[in-house]
């Protein structure tokens, strides 16, 4: 049997070690080392959206992160964006194919939707502190949108449910970059949340945060109603009565806040029997929601 020459060998290894350097880094954007389309039968999609998975970098970490985007649009347009806010902590609460399903229909609406699944879980590098240098996991995505060929930079509004509506308050005072913020089942005072759930303070708080005597400081940082004058954006507000993870009147004092300090457009609907995520109020909430975005477009 011939042998194959020892040049023709080498020059194969390098062609396809070549294509395989020129996939890696044919993504959106240069801080995007890695970019999945998604199959297009998993039960979260939807006809006309391209849903993708993707890997970035954010303070040298490898996160975890998705886009999605209508497939039917013209090159030369440029489309707004929602940067979804996940809830949860570390592994629990990742994005799958449930919060997927409702990244797909919010870009069925002709945005762009970005995602990230934060630090310090099964899928993403670091150590999540639930609303320390996390949120930089989110301000990298908003940066990253800000480049892509496709998004109007000018258009960006923020959606976050429960931890990630906490994130979303924070994220209004980082930066200047967002249109609107809404917000659905989201704690705007940790030391409340402590004493309502004194599991999830024994379980997530004390070990990501910190306890609440000696780190008092950073509940308050996590906590919205002690700087709500800082909240800038345009705000929507949702939550429900019957929510068991965040009492209705944590919500209620912030409303109460911001109305006697006259901030200017801001929303809030409470649903009477709602649930955490307001699913049993689907219709409303996403119409609600989406309104209000658009209500805010430049």
């Amino acid at each position: 049997m011939r042998r194959i020459p020892v040049l023709v060998v080498n020059l194969v290894i390098i062609i396809i070690l070549f294509s395989c350097k020129n996939e890696e880094v044919n993504t959106f954007h240069n801080q995007i080392t890695s970019q999945q389309l998604l199959n297009k039968t998993e039960m979260f999609n939807l006809e006309g959206v391209d849903t993708y998975k993707i890997k970035y970098k954010s303070e040298g970490l490898n996160i975890e992160g998705f886009i999605a985007r209508p497939m039917q649009y013209k090159s030369s347009t440029k489309l707004p964006v929602i940067i979804y806010c996940r809830g949860g902590n570390q592994s629990f609460g990742m994005i799958g194919d449930f919060q997927l399903k409702l990244i797909n229909q919010l870009a069925s609406k002709g945005y762009v939707v970005l995602a990230s699944q934060l630090r310090g879980n099964l899928v993403s590098e670091g150590i999540d502190e639930f609303g320390g240098k996390d949120v930089n996991d989110i301000l990298k995505l908003i940066d990253i949108a800000k480049e892509l060929d496709f998004v109007d930079a000018k258009n960006i509004h923020i959606l976050g449910y429960s931890r990630g509506g906490m994130n979303t308050y924070q994220l209004s005072k980082l930066t200047d970059d967002i249109n609107s913020i809404a917000v659905v089942g989201a704690p705007t005072n940790l030391f409340e949340v402590a004493k309502f759930r004194p599991r999830l303070y024994r379980k997530v708080f004390e070990p990501l945060v910190g306890d609440s005597i000696r780190f008092k400081d950073e509940y308050k940082k996590r906590s919205s109603l002690y700087w709500f004058n800082k909240i800038n954006e345009p705000l929507l507000i949702l939550h429900g009565t019957d929510d068991v993870a965040v009492a209705v009147e944590e919500p209620q004092k912030l409303i109460d806040s911001l109305t006697a300090s006259n901030k200017e457009d801001f929303n809030y609907k409470i649903f009477e029997g709602g649930n955490h995520g307001l699913s049993n109020f689907k219709q409303q909430r996403d119409s609600l929601i989406i309104n209000w975005f658009k209500t805010h477009n430049k």
